[in-house]
């Protein structure tokens, strides 16, 4: 179970693939071990996923997990090298495996947050993988303020650059689009 290169790692196998975890993932409670997957773990086992079903294909993927009061969540972005969408299989693929993680939904009608009564996985030799995200999302698109989302709206949506452009203003997005206008020049778009 634990990766003699690194001490802080554990290895497990899901359906045939090896993935790796932090450490702490791995609990046990009265006598029973089991995996905890968290917020973090989770992201991690989805951006493995990704690399290891479609390494030879134009997937990307980026994961953005929070913890905030009273749980946390995990968001799923995939999508091409230039932002377009991923095929339907694909994308179903992927939501399928990232949704192994959310323990729970919210019941709206009673305001309340019920647990499933399945969730998690099993790994090949049988110790559970405990669910341990409140909320997944999953989007066929890259997320906003990234490079891949300019690209998207320009050579996907049909947009122009500078109208796209107009929105990334603060810290984490401004050099973006320069970014963006380097690549869309590389690929001989004229970029207004």
């Amino acid at each position: 179970m634990r990766d003699m290169k690194n001490q802080n790692k554990i290895q497990v196998q899901i359906n045939n693939e090896i993935y790796e975890l932090s450490a702490k993932a791995l609990r046990n409670y009265q006598g029973r071990q089991y995996i905890y997957v968290s917020h973090a773990d989770a992201g991690s086992l989805v951006k493995q996923f990704v690399k290891k079903m479609y390494k030879n294909q134009d997937v990307v993927v980026k994961v953005k997990s929070d913890s905030f009061a009273g749980g946390n969540s995990l968001d799923v972005y995939v999508h091409n090298k230039i932002g377009g969408e991923v095929s339907e299989k694909i994308f179903k693929e992927i939501n399928q495996f990232a949704n192994l993680w959310e323990y729970g939904k919210f019941n709206g009608m009673y305001d309340i947050y019920e647990d499933y009564e399945a969730s998690g996985a099993k790994t090949d030799k049988g110790m559970e993988l405990q669910a341990g995200v409140k909320y997944v999302h999953v989007n066929n698109r890259p997320r906003f303020g990234t490079v891949e989302a300019i690209l998207n709206e320009v050579l996907n949506e049909g947009r122009a650059f500078s109208q796209v452009i107009k929105y990334y203003t603060d810290s984490s997005t401004k050099m973006n689009p320069a970014k963006a206008k380097t690549i869309l020049v590389g690929m001989g778009h004229e970029v207004k």
